[in-house]
């Protein structure tokens, strides 16, 4: 028999053998799960019974979620708890497999670049010293202060420079973009918190074919990601990846990136780039449209396809309803929309 523990507040999932305490199982699937003892001694790996049932080894107790007041569901040793029913639990620190620790930092803005229509590509310097870890497709939270967090994805990938990249596009209107605006000055000093999301390559391994979606200033994650493969792939000898790149913007000139991708496809013939504008003007002789649309034109998606999408969740749940109806598969489809704006189905 296997379990389903939620673990929370993170929301993260593990599967729990009969035979096995949550710890056990935890340590067996790299979780990184808080522990000392594992004799039930330190009360290192103690935490709550949100719902569900468990049993204690030692002595063969039931702790049932929900009893009224029964404190037992406050105060339980996970290196002691097996699980008798799909269950959540609630306990601070536990990472799940390839999860970084999450970090603040003060970083100065060393550069700022125009890109064009009013989008700018922000060079941030972390602090020497500290170690500061992230899967390239993760976004950083730009602290403002106390209740203001504004969040980016990175657009570059881990380097000894200790540089971040991001690419901001911003409207005078809101006061937030505003307040960036003043923030991202060359010299300035910024508080971030990082890394956030799980829309990130899980198999670097992986030969299928990969497809990266994205509109607007979306592309800074499907960057990231696309040099990781470029990376991977000159450091080892597995096969070639082909790897699709698709870009949707509204006008021409909103693609600010546009010769950095060209640059890349010709020294990268496993790497394929498509932009497409939605309101084209007279001198553009590319593809014009919805870009799911023009990537669906162009490919017939195998089962094991992995698609990336990146943009707004308007434009990630419409283009995967349109995925769908086309018969890919929902898990085929990753999304950090898909976990900060989830939908009701």
């Amino acid at each position: 028999m296997t379990y389903r523990v939620t673990i929370l507040p993170r929301n993260i999932t593990l599967t729990v053998e009969a035979h096995e305490t949550i710890l056990e199982a935890a340590h067996r699937q790299g979780f990184n799960f808080p522990y000392g003892c594992d004799a039930g001694s330190c009360y290192v790996c103690a935490g709550s019974l949100e719902s569900g049932t468990l049993k204690i080894k030692t002595n063969n107790e039931q702790v049932h979620a929900g009893d009224g007041d029964d404190s037992n569901t406050d105060d339980v040793l996970f290196c002691l708890a097996q699980p008798l029913t799909d269950c959540s639990i609630f306990i601070e620190g536990v990472l799940a497999p390839g999860e970084h620790p999450m970090i603040n930092a003060s970083c100065q803005v060393t550069n700022i670049t125009p890109m064009g229509n009013d989008t700018i590509e922000v060079e941030l310097r972390l602090p020497a010293g500290k170690k500061i870890d992230f899967h390239p497709g993760q976004y950083l939270q730009v602290i403002l202060d106390e209740e203001t967090e504004c969040a980016f994805s990175i657009g570059s990938i881990p380097n000894k420079e200790r540089t971040l990249q991001l690419y901001v596009g911003f409207s005078d209107k809101d006061e937030r973009s505003r307040r960036l605006r003043a923030a991202f000055t060359t010299g300035n000093v910024v508080t971030i918190s990082l890394p956030h999301g799980n829309c990130y390559l899980k198999n670097l391994e992986s030969t299928a074919p990969l497809f990266l979606v994205a509109g607007s200033t979306g592309i800074s994650q499907i960057k990231s990601i696309a040099e990781q493969c470029i990376r991977e792939q000159n450091d080892t000898t597995a096969a070639q990846r082909q790897i699709f790149i698709y870009w949707g913007t509204r006008t021409t000139s909103e693609l600010f990136l546009n010769d950095f991708f060209l640059n890349m496809t010709k020294s990268n013939n496993n790497i394929h780039y498509t932009p497409v504008v939605a309101e084209p003007d007279a001198t553009w002789k590319g593809r014009t449209g919805f870009v799911h649309k023009a990537m669906l034109d162009d490919h017939d998606i195998s089962d094991d396809a992995e698609i990336v999408l990146c943009g707004s969740p308007g434009m990630a749940y419409a283009v995967l309803d349109d995925f769908l109806a086309t018969g890919i598969k929902e898990q085929q489809v990753q999304s950090d929309v898909f976990d900060y704006a989830p939908r009701n189905n």
